[in-house]
C-alpha cells in the first residue's frame, strides 16, 4: 500500500467519528480514531513496484534484467537464518562475489552479472533483514563460497557492500584476489552521529512512514546525483523494503572495526576505490579518509554519476571493473619469484635459486665486526651442502616503484631466525633478487 492510500483509510475513520459523535465527547473520539489509525498504519506494509510496469521499455537493460529473472536463485540455512543468492554455477572460473548496499539486494547486480557471467563466476546474495552485525554477514558469505565450492575470490562491494568487503580483507585476506570499494566509507564515527536523533526514532515508526521519508529522498537527493536516470528510478523502487531490514542494516553499517592496512597480509591484496564527486550518500569527509586509509589503492572517479554508477553509468562501471581485475598485478609477479626462492632454499633445488637470483648478485651480512660479502655460487653450494631444511618463510613486507623492488621476509628455522632484505630489479620481463642482506634475530 502507498502513501496516497493512508488517505482513504482518514476519510472512512472520518465518517466514523461524525456518525459517533453524538454518543461520545469529541476528545474521546479524537483519541479513539488515533488509536485506531496508529494500529492500522502500523499494519500496512510498503508494496514493491513492479519494474517492468514502471519502467514501460524495452531495452538493453530491461531484457537483461528479464533474462536474469528466469534463473532461479538458490538458498542456504546459515544458523537459522535463510540466505538467498545467485550463482552462476561454474567454480572452475576465477570467482567474483558481488555485495549490494543498504537497500539492495541480488538482483541489482544484473548488468554487471550480464557483462562478467561469461569469463567468471559470479555470486551474489540478499543480506537477509535478521543479519545485524559483520561477523553474521561473514559467516553467511564463507557458507556460501563453501557450498558453492569458491576458496578464493574478487569481492566488489558498494555503499554498505563495501564496507562489508573492508570487514573481509581484515577477516579472510588470504582468500580475496582484488578488491573493489565502490561509493562506500572506512570504519568510522561520524554515520551514527549524524544518524543518531533517526536511529533512535525510526524502530518506534510504522513502515510506510520510513516509507514515505525514503521515497522522499529518492526523489529530492539521490535521484537528482544520478541526473534523474529513469532506468534507476523505477528500480530503484522495485526493490523490496522492510523495516527490519533498514534498521538492522543500520547496525552494520555502524558496526565498527579497526583494520592497518600496512599490514603486509592486507598490503598484498590489490585494491581499487570507486567513488563519484556528487555522492549523496558519502560525505567528502569520509571519501577522503577511505583513500588515506588504503594509500596503495587505485582510485576512480565517476563524474556526476551519484550513488549508484553501476545502476545508470554501467557501461563505464563495468569497463572500469574489469581493467582493475584483468591487469597484471605487479605484487603477484614478484610474489612468485619469492616463492621460488623459499621453495628453491627448503628444498635445495639449486636450479630454482639460479632462476631468481641474477648472477651478479650481492649478497651480505654483519657479525658486528666486519661486513662480510658472498657471491651467488658460494651461496649455492652451501645450500647445496646443507641440503633440505624444515623452515617456515614469510614475506613480511613488500614495496615497488617501477622495476624496482624490496621485499622483506622471514626464514624460521627449528633453532634460528633470520631475516632478509632483498632488492629486486626488473629486466626483460622478469624480475630478479640482485642483493640480499641478512641478520640472524
Amino acid at each position: 500500500m502507498h502513501i496516497s492510500d493512508i488517505s482513504t483509510i482518514y476519510c472512512v475513520y472520518t465518517n466514523l467519528l461524525i456518525n459517533t459523535m453524538k454518543k461520545t465527547s469529541k476528545f474521546k473520539i479524537a483519541i479513539l480514531v488515533l488509536i485506531i489509525l496508529t494500529i492500522i498504519l502500523y499494519q500496512i506494509p510498503i508494496q514493491k513496484d513492479n519494474f517492468f510496469e514502471l519502467y514501460g521499455k524495452e531495452n538493453y537493460a530491461s531484457k537483461s534484467l528479464s533474462n536474469f529473472y528466469k534463473k532461479e536463485p538458490k538458498t542456504i540455512v546459515v544458523d537459522n537464518i535463510k540466505w538467498t543468492y545467485f550463482a552462476t554455477d561454474d567454480s572452475q572460473k576465477k570467482t567474483i562475489l558481488f555485495l549490494h548496499g543498504m537497500g539492495g539486494a541480488y538482483d541489482l547486480w544484473w548488468q554487471q552479472v550480464d557483462f562478467f557471467n561469461k569469463n567468471y563466476n559470479i555470486i551474489t546474495y540478499t543480506l537477509p533483514a535478521e543479519i545485524d552485525n559483520l561477523d553474521d554477514v561473514v559467516t553467511g558469505i564463507k557458507a556460501i563460497l563453501k557450498k558453492e565450492n569458491v576458496n578464493k575470490f574478487t569481492a566488489v562491494g558498494t555503499s554498505m557492500g563495501g564496507y562489508i568487503t573492508q570487514y573481509l580483507l581484515k577477516k579472510m585476506p588470504e582468500r580475496l584476489d582484488k578488491v573493489v570499494f565502490g561509493n562506500t566509507f572506512p570504519p568510522n564515527d561520524l554515520l551514527l552521529k549524524q544518524n543518531k536523533t533517526k536511529s533512535k526514532v525510526i524502530p518506534y515508526l510504522p513502515e510506510i512512514v520510513i516509507g514515505y521519508f525514503r521515497e522522499k529522498s529518492l526523489k529530492n537527493k539521490l535521484l537528482p546525483a544520478a541526473h534523474n536516470d529513469t532506468l534507476l528510478s523505477c528500480f530503484l523502487r522495485s526493490l523490496p523494503f522492510s523495516k527490519k531490514s533498514f534498521i538492522n542494516r543500520f547496525y552494520v553499517v555502524i558496526d565498527y572495526f579497526t583494520i592497518n592496512p600496512s599490514n603486509y597480509k592486507y598490503k598484498r591484496v590489490p585494491k581499487l576505490i570507486l567513488e563519484s564527486n556528487n555522492d549523496p550518500l558519502i560525505p567528502p569527509k569520509l571519501r577522503q579518509e577511505i583513500k588515506e586509509l588504503y594509500p596503495d589503492a587505485k582510485v576512480y572517479t565517476f563524474n556526476n554519476e551519484g550513488h549508484f554508477p553501476y545502476i545508470n553509468a554501467a557501461d563505464e562501471y563495468n569497463k572500469v571493473i574489469k581493467d582493475f581485475i584483468t591487469d597484471n598485478d605487479v605484487k603477484s609477479a614478484i610474489e612468485s619469484v619469492i616463492d621460488d626462492y623459499f621453495k628453491g632454499r627448503k628444498n635445495a633445488n639449486i636450479t630454482l635459486l639460479e632462476k631468481v637470483f641474477s648472477k651478479d648478485a650481492i649478497l651480505m651480512y654483519s657479525d658486528n665486526k666486519e661486513f662480510h660479502f658472498i657471491t651467488v655460487n658460494d651461496y649455492l653450494d652451501k645450500v647445496k651442502n646443507d641440503g633440505k631444511k624444515d623452515i617456515h618463510t614469510k614475506i613480511i613486507d613488500l614495496d615497488q616503484k617501477g622495476n624496482m623492488a624490496y621485499v622483506k621476509t622471514l626464514f624460521q628455522y627449528k633453532n634460528k631466525t633470520y631475516i632478509d632484505y632483498l632488492t629486486l630489479l626488473k629486466n626483460n620481463n622478469k624480475w630478479k633478487i640482485v642483493s640480499k642482506t641478512f641478520t640472524e634475530i
